[in-house]
């Protein structure tokens, strides 16, 4: 990670519990800032209608130090957007640094 290329994201746990009704309804749980190294993964471009358009998944490098365990039941909140993590590994095997694959809805 480089001194300056860190942007502020939020990691948001989801939980998901029953309501009055016995539905399952997804609830947030956890919220912990953390600083993130954000890359596009190769083939960020992609083709629609004959236009060129930006693709939707982002690489998360984050340095994550608290006693819970990453896992898909997070979300990342960045830019006002929610990021679904599709993918999680540890970077080099070091014990606190994991890169997220995540991705968010389309604005079409």
């Amino acid at each position: 990670m480089g001194i300056g290329q860190r942007k502020q994201v939020q990691l948001v746990q989801l939980l998901v519990a029953q309501d009055t009704d016995g539905r399952n309804k997804e609830q947030e749980g956890d919220k912990f800032g953390v600083w993130a190294e954000i890359s596009n993964p190769s083939g960020f471009r992609s083709y629609a209608n004959g236009q060129t358009v930006m693709g939707n998944t982002k690489n998360f490098l984050i340095r994550f130090k608290i006693n819970k365990y990453p896992d898909c039941n997070w979300k990342i909140r960045y830019e006002g957007k929610d990021w679904t993590i599709t993918n999680i590994e540890k970077v080099d095997e070091k014990r606190f640094y994991w890169r997220m694959t995540a991705t968010a809805k389309s604005d079409v």
